[in-house]
């Protein structure tokens, strides 16, 4: 009977000494430190831009009270240098597009007052598997995503349930009802949010206007992953309401040093937008977009070798809100997505090699895109053109004292095969663009 009651004594003076300052002991800080610097190097007769960006994000999360933790991120921009971005080009009469988007597209010429609440989300752990709610980073999704491309990647608000049951068997929930994109800083409603950007063309090539026509709440996501020895499957739900439903399956096989990916999506359209004009609708209801893209890669001593196509079907053009993410099929690299298109291939060939020892990874992406035709809207939302792209990148990450630190640069050239005029390449083609980004993530 002592022995009962010390212990019971003791549990409760351990239960007394807890004090609330004791998440914050035990809480983390993380964030980063970035410098970027972009230069668009459109064809000769053509203006160019280039501009200077720095800034950081500073993110607290608390230490776990059963189970619970709280965390707080903020991010912040400015322009450190670069040339005046709204001076016009003589021959078009436009000002520079991609890099603008290391600012905040929405209001252009702001270059300081560039600040977001990033993430504000209360999380509760139990074993591997969590449930958060607020602003906050999604899991990876291949459409759904971080996309931290620029100063400020995509960020949602919602609620996220990330559930591991076994070593092989994982899911994950989301409902997103509130997005900020990429290269904003506002916050907006999923309703608000839908058509921010450029809206396109309809199939029959009137000018879309679908902004502010879908009184949407939300993105639904449901994810199943599966993992054993070699084989790997995902299946991902997207339920954008009031608009459309995508599934996406993957699958993933390896085999010695080869590895063969297959991707699947369709899409089918809601009958919500069935009264509204043809051109305030985002999806026409007999669009169904379906999509299959294939890798096969090899990886040995260093060296990453990958072979991918991309079929787009005749069915309708695959679509997606630029507003919440974009596309990973294998075929897609910066600055070239298959958004917006339907009955299309896409080849790409990919390599890499990683230097024995060292943290520096020299790449290069090669992609054709053939099939795309300018005034055929049905299957062509942007209206772009067969193109030829090239990106070559090197990355360093340095290790020892300065461990944190990384440095990326990538040159991008891409070309029109057919439409060459000035305003069908403008920022949108046959240019050549300078990255070099300086990280330092702590």
């Amino acid at each position: 009977m002592s022995f009962n009651f010390n212990a019971q004594h003791n549990t409760s003076l351990q239960e007394e000494e807890f004090q609330l300052k004791d998440i914050f002991r035990k809480a983390h800080f993380h964030g980063h430190i970035r410098n970027f610097f972009m230069n668009t190097i459109n064809r000769g007769d053509l203006k160019d831009y280039y501009t200077n960006a720095t800034g950081g994000a500073v993110g607290f999360t608390t230490g776990n009270f059963k189970g619970f933790e709280i965390g707080v991120k903020g991010i912040f921009t400015y322009e450190t240098f670069g040339s005046d971005l709204g001076v016009e080009d003589a021959v078009t009469g436009k000002n520079a597009k991609w890099d603008y988007e290391l600012y905040d597209v929405l209001n252009k010429g702001n270059f300081r007052d560039l600040d977001r609440l990033e993430e504000l989300f209360i999380r509760y752990r139990f074993g591997n598997s969590y449930l958060s709610y607020g602003k906050l980073e999604t899991e990876f999704t291949p459409l759904l995503n971080h996309s931290d491309g620029r100063m400020k990647p995509f960020a949602h608000r919602g609620t996220w349930a990330h559930l591991n049951f076994t070593e092989n068997h994982q899911v994950n929930l989301g409902w997103i009802d509130g997005v900020s994109p990429r290269s904003t800083t506002e916050w907006f409603e999923m309703d608000e949010a839908l058509g921010l950007f450029y809206n396109g063309f309809q199939p029959n090539g009137e000018m879309a206007e679908y902004h502010e026509f879908y009184s949407s709440s939300g993105i639904g996501v449901l994810n199943y992953n599966f993992r054993k020895e070699n084989f790997q499957l995902n299946f991902y739900d997207f339920y954008l309401d009031k608009v459309m439903n995508t599934l996406w399956t993957e699958a993933g096989y390896d085999l010695a040093d080869f590895n063969f990916g297959i991707q699947y999506v369709y899409q089918n359209p809601f009958c919500y937008s069935q009264d509204f004009a043809y051109r305030s609708r985002y999806v026409q209801p007999e669009e169904n977009g379906q999509v299959l893209s294939s890798q096969l890669s090899w990886k040995n001593s260093g060296f990453n070798l990958a072979f991918a196509y991309t079929h787009a079907f005749d069915s309708g053009r695959f679509l997606f809100p630029k507003e919440l993410g974009r596309d990973r099929f294998f075929t897609s690299i910066p600055r070239s997505r298959l958004e917006g298109l339907g009955n299309v291939n896409v080849f790409a060939l990919k390599a890499e090699y990683i230097f024995p020892k060292t943290n520096f990874h020299l790449g290069v992406e090669m992609q054709q895109l053939p099939g795309p035709e300018t005034g055929n809207f049905e299957f062509n939302k942007y209206n772009v053109d067969e193109s030829f792209q090239i990106n070559s990148h090197i990355n360093y990450h340095v290790s020892g004292f300065l461990k944190g630190l990384s440095f990326d640069v990538l040159w991008i050239y891409r070309k029109n095969q057919n439409q060459n005029d000035a305003q069908s390449i403008f920022n949108k083609s046959n240019f050549n663009q300078l990255n070099f980004v300086t990280n330092f993530n702590f």
